[in-house]
């Protein structure tokens, strides 16, 4: 049996252990300020690529584009990538057995502009995910010995590769990824936006990318550039072809093989739109939700109960619990909305005034990973853009790849 006793917020399990939530609060201090120091730290290891002063370049960049069902998105990716100032691009785009219009406007784009180059795929091999085997299709096709990797609803200002391609040579670098502006309609996807890179923060440490040891690594989907060799020696998207998060498990590899990676913001030069909705948000996130926790139940259920405990307590023990804990509730708070602020001031253009929406915000995340579980546990695997991916096949390839990492 559980019960609160909110006059000494003495908590009672049915073992008969009891377990005082002053001191379940004082270790989560410790956690924090281990976590904000260490944020503190990173972050300034990550630099704006708006700072980059371009000089032309005349290596040719190969720009590889995966696009099922885009067609509401797609024209302006095209059309802003052919605008690119100083720099010499073929951009191949691969239509992924799309349903829509996606094919025939790269078609479009491909007659207007000599640099696009069209590609269409109709039959998805066992044992890929489609945009991974996309991306290695359009990889194969590449002329160039730089090879960028985006999305298909991805937004470029003009200088936006010769500014990466400028960084990537200045500092002799093999891989370099960026994390862009993340748009939202609403109150609510920004909130889930600004929380799940907090979370992410905290979690992935992103800025171990920027550092000379072998741990760690980052890759974001919005925009990774590497050099040809790189993504060739690290093994492609074959090393990857049955991930959900291909973007991070590719960075990841590259950096255990020991190639020189970075990692900036691009929050002036690339934009996208998270999700257009809601309800898009929850689909999505059942892709990545077990992928992300690599996989494991009893890490998904920590996760789940360790945001509760964590994130959600400490805003209603700060009213309900005796003075002692109510302190240390509120001092838990204080440190949470510093590391939150600074994540959000980090890597997005919000106010500064969203963090008060954090214990909503972890609620929200709370019920999302929770369904996005269930869900994968009644399908026995995740559905997405029209394709059913077993779990024991994607566990499987975890592990797999996981000692290969090693």
């Amino acid at each position: 049996m559980f019960l609160i006793r909110p006059s000494n917020i003495v908590i009672f399990i049915e073992n008969g252990e009891i377990v005082n939530m002053f001191w379940v609060f004082f270790g989560l201090l410790f956690i924090w300020i281990i976590l904000l120091i260490d944020f503190l730290q990173g972050i300034r290891r990550i630099p704006k690529l708006e700072h980059t002063v371009p000089s032309q370049a005349s290596e040719l960049i190969s720009v590889i584009i995966a696009a099922k069902d885009e067609e509401t998105s797609i024209h302006e990716t095209l059309q802003t990538l052919a605008n690119q100032k100083d720099v010499r691009c073929e951009i191949i785009a691969v239509n992924d057995r799309s349903s829509d219009r996606t094919g025939e406007i790269i078609d479009e784009a491909a007659a207007l502009h000599s640099s696009t180059r069209a590609v269409h795929i109709d039959h998805l091999p066992e044992g890929w995910l489609g945009k991974n085997h996309a991306l290695k299709k359009g990889a194969e096709l590449a002329a160039g010995a730089y090879l960028v990797f985006t999305d298909a609803d991805i937004q470029f200002e003009e200088q936006t590769l010769v500014k990466a391609i400028t960084a990537m040579k200045a500092e002799e670098l093999d891989h370099l990824t960026a994390a862009p502006d993340l748009k939202a309609r609403s109150f609510a996807l920004r909130g889930l936006i600004s929380y799940f890179l907090f979370g992410f923060g905290y979690l992935k440490r992103p800025w171990t990318a920027n550092q000379e040891k072998r741990r760690g690594g980052m890759g974001i989907g919005a925009f990774q550039m590497m050099t040809k060799s790189c993504y060739q020696k690290t093994g492609t998207h074959e090393a990857v072809r049955f991930r959900p998060d291909d973007d991070l498990a590719l960075g990841q590899k590259i950096k255990a093989a020991g190639f020189r990676q970075k990692l900036v913001t691009a929050k002036q030069l690339l934009s996208v739109e998270w999700y257009p909705d809601f309800k898009s948000a929850l689909k999505g996130f059942e892709k990545n939700a077990f992928a992300g926790l690599n996989y494991s139940i009893p890490l998904s259920l920590f996760a789940l109960f360790g945001v509760l405990i964590s994130q959600v307590f400490p805003f209603i023990f700060v009213f309900i619990g005796s003075p002692s804990v109510q302190i240390i509730s509120a001092i838990n708070i204080l440190l949470l909305f510093c590391l939150y602020g600074l994540t959000t001031r980090s890597f997005t253009n919000y106010p500064w005034w969203m963090i008060f929406g954090l214990p909503i915000f972890a609620l929200l995340f709370v019920f999302m990973l929770a369904r996005a579980l269930i869900l994968t546990w009644i399908r026995g695997g995740i559905e997405w853009r029209g394709n059913r991916y077993s779990i024991k096949e994607l566990k499987q390839f975890f592990r797999n790849s996981e000692e290969d990492h090693r």
